[in-house]
């Protein structure tokens, strides 16, 4: 079964899984490249072409979170 792209038993559950949970989705953000969204601050670039990339980033970052 899948919800939201991702196995059941990696939706968060409140404090019943969260470190399993925080655990699997930094890895899956990692390995999309995104890790750095939740461990740092990302700079909003000047330039439109990256400002693009960047909210697509952002925005693949949040579908996997939710």
């Amino acid at each position: 079964m899948a919800f939201n792209g991702l196995r059941l038993k990696y939706a968060l559950d409140g404090s019943l899984n969260y470190i399993a949970w925080k655990d699997h989705m930094e890895a899956v953000l990692e390995d999309n490249d995104l890790k750095d969204f939740i461990d740092q601050e990302v700079p909003k670039p000047t330039d439109a072409t990256q400002l693009t990339k960047l909210k697509k980033c952002v925005a693949r970052a949040r579908r996997m979170l939710l």
